[in-house]
């Protein structure tokens, strides 16, 4: 019974050591504390199951001093083995278990859904940002291939842009200009800005690009491209341009007006005072005529509005003359000189009226006229003042019947009759523009 117990117990032994050995064939993935008590329970179950098989073989050879010897040594090896296997079993212990790697590896997929879930809402206001800014950006690698873009302009697209090259897909205005600063960037490996003009939908527009390498692992792989819509910048630059382009002209015509006047004015002037007078009087309707025309961002002036600012500039204190008409528009150039032409005109009329009874003794009204080869606007200047003399020739007489028509396109004329003053002007339809 004794020999079938220790041959038995030589079999499980063996046995296990091989179960051992397979496991740790199979699983190379083991670590280096694992695998060296795995060795150690494989040598020691072998030394214990030969001690066991040397135990059976004394049975029938009895006093076998080399077996005793083998069967010491083979048991004395297990027992080290196991023994040594202790100084393992902190570290073992120390290893995550399954519940605890199942553990870690549910809260590594929480924090990366939470990053992922980041990434996107980054994302999102990446797109977003671009496409509230007009910025367009795109990726490329070293043979300028478009590997990803994003919010180009319309209409462009994005599907046509990718793994193409830009001869393939970039427009042809703007073509070696693109070219020729990814090669500036690709070969100085540094920021490249260029500006392009490109016509799309039929129309050119403007953008400011900078291109710079993009780096990995201290190496260049291809390009960044950032490329910002300025069309509207560029467009305000020009109508900037054109507008003080525009303003040095009418600077240069004001002070040919205003020393025109101040030639005239000192022509008919008795003394300083008068000629103070009636310069800075002149220079007032001229700049009240003015502000008006900068209200209406210079496309004209109303009529209506223009008598009123030229009868007060001429007689502050005075009544208000009596107005009828159409609503109607005057052009920059042609408003200016009515003003001056209404101004002397009021500026007679307060030097022979009463003040207490001027509005109701000037009446002016307006009316389309159409004939004799002539269209376009007549005024009529009703002055009643049946004992006024007639004006001697001055610079006013001179500005309503002479000077005026060239502005107006049309004859002005100042008669007298029993009633008293009687002034008809025609503006032609070319110095009128339609109200608002």
């Amino acid at each position: 019974m004794r020999f079938v117990s220790d041959i038995a117990a030589g079999v499980a032994c063996f046995s296990g050591a091989l179960a051992v050995l397979f496991y740790l064939r199979s699983r190379a993935s083991l670590l280096e504390d694992s695998r060296r008590v795995a060795w150690f329970a494989i040598a020691g179950l072998s030394a214990f199951g030969l001690s066991r098989f040397l135990d059976a073989f004394m049975l029938y050879a009895p006093g076998s001093a080399f077996i005793e010897s083998l069967e010491i040594i083979s048991v004395g090896v297990a027992l080290t083995l196991s023994l040594a296997c202790w100084g393992l079993i902190p570290g073992l212990i120390a290893l995550p278990s399954r519940g605890d790697l199942m553990a870690e590896n549910a809260r590594l997929e929480k924090a990366v859904a939470e990053r992922t879930r980041a990434l996107d809402e980054a994302n999102q206001r990446f797109v977003h940002a671009l496409k509230t800014t007009r910025v367009s950006m795109a990726q490329q690698d070293l043979e300028l291939r478009y590997q990803w873009v994003h919010n180009l302009p319309s209409p462009l697209h994005a599907d046509a842009f990718i793994g193409r090259l830009p001869c393939d897909v970039v427009p042809a205005d703007a073509l070696s200009s693109v070219l020729d600063a990814s090669q500036r960037a690709l070969e100085h490996k540094t920021l490249v800005q260029n500006e392009l003009a490109v016509t799309l939908d039929g129309s050119v527009r403007y953008f400011d690009q900078s291109i710079e390498p993009l780096w990995r692992d201290g190496e260049v792989v291809g390009l960044l491209t950032t490329a910002i819509d300025a069309t509207e910048h560029r467009r305000r630059q020009d109508e900037l341009t054109f507008l003080l382009s525009e303003l040095t002209h009418r600077t240069k015509n004001l002070l040919a007006v205003i020393q025109g006047i101040a030639r005239q004015s000192s022509r008919s002037a008795t003394d300083v005072q008068s000629f103070v007078q009636k310069f800075n009087g002149r220079i007032r309707a001229l700049a009240l005529t003015h502000e008006l025309l900068v209200e209406t961002k210079w496309r004209g002036v109303d009529l209506r509005q223009l008598l009123t600012a030229a009868w007060k500039a001429a007689w502050p204190g005075g009544g208000q003359a009596v107005l009828r008409g159409p609503p109607c528009v005057l052009s920059p150039e042609c408003a200016q000189n009515v003003a001056l032409a209404v101004y002397e005109m009021a500026a007679n009329a307060a030097s022979h009226l009463d003040g207490a009874r001027a509005g109701p003794n000037v009446a002016i009204s307006w009316a389309p006229v159409a004939g004799d080869g002539f269209a376009g606007l007549e005024l009529v200047w009703r002055e009643k003042s049946p004992t006024r003399p007639a004006p001697e020739p001055d610079f006013g007489l001179t500005l309503v019947e002479d000077l005026l028509p060239r502005a107006t396109e049309g004859p002005s004329r100042i008669v007298y009759d029993d009633a008293g003053l009687l002034w008809t002007l025609r503006i032609d339809d070319k110095q009128l523009r339609l109200p608002n």
